[in-house]
């Protein structure tokens, strides 16, 4: 599975194998989940770990 993040003014957008699965707006802190099944529990990934 490849993530891939972008951000755009105060949106941040997350990609999984080129698919939106997630937004957040960074001014209100407000988000938006598009794939349930691709952001759960078990997402091995966290959001805010840095790549290195």
């Amino acid at each position: 599975m490849a993530f891939t993040k972008e951000k755009k003014d105060d949106e941040l957008y997350v990609y999984m194998n080129g698919k939106l699965i997630y937004k957040r707006w960074l001014k209100t802190g407000q988000s938006k989940i598009f794939d349930i099944m691709a952001y759960d529990e078990y997402t091995l990934k966290s959001l805010k770990e840095k790549e290195q």
